[in-house]
């Protein structure tokens, strides 16, 4: 069926058509980069690269920063703290993906209904993420915290199995000590002259 398509096309068309490639062409500055640049007016240097961003950008319409810690979170909050200060994680998360889901199908339905007014689904949606998101960034110090503790708690395991399997080997390596002990001590010595030996040696 293509190329049958192709075959009644206009000649413009399938010359275009014969024209696409599979991959775009590399941008065009990349001949700026060249192995025998020396600074001269024909092989000028490369440009230099851009200097690394601080503070605040912005990608894919969101705002980032490079400072470190958690961002803020951009939206009311839909968690509450206990009085102490602390937050039940799993409990929130497990509410907040309950409700994701539960917007994600009202939004269907309104897509279905009343496609004019599906905005206010998607910020709803959008506001749930971002309370999920802030929620898991608060969560890695924690989870830092808890896997550090769970590597050290596992080496210090496997330090005493091998320990306790030296133990081991070093009484297993005693007892075979002892038992060639014991063997050689009641093993009569051939080499050693008896008493009438020494005397017969002594009259000669």
């Amino acid at each position: 069926m293509a190329l049958q398509q192709q075959q009644q096309a206009p000649p413009g068309e399938q010359q275009e058509v014969k024209q696409q490639q599979a991959y775009p062409p590399p941008p065009p500055f990349y001949r700026l980069y060249r192995p025998d640049a020396d600074g001269s007016a024909e092989r000028p240097l490369p440009p230099e690269p851009p200097k690394p961003v601080e503070g605040e950008y912005v990608l894919f319409g969101e705002f980032h920063s490079t400072e470190s810690g958690v961002p803020p979170l951009t939206g009311r909050p839909l968690f509450e703290p206990r009085p102490n200060g602390t937050i039940d994680f799993k409990g929130h998360l497990l509410k907040l993906n309950k409700e994701l889901l539960f917007n994600f199908l009202e939004l269907l339905d309104t897509l279905v209904d009343r496609p004019s007014a599906y905005a206010r689904q998607v910020e709803n949606l959008g506001l749930i993420m971002r309370n999920m998101h802030y929620l898991l960034n608060i969560m890695r110090s924690h989870q830092a915290r808890a896997t550090l503790q769970e590597i050290l708690e596992t080496e210090i395991e496997e330090r005493k199995a091998a320990a306790q399997e030296i133990r081991d080997q070093i009484e297993s390596a005693q007892k075979v000590m002892q038992g060639l002990a014991e063997a050689l001590a009641d093993v009569p010595s051939e080499s050693a002259p008896t008493a009438s030996t020494a005397a017969d040696m002594d009259t000669t």
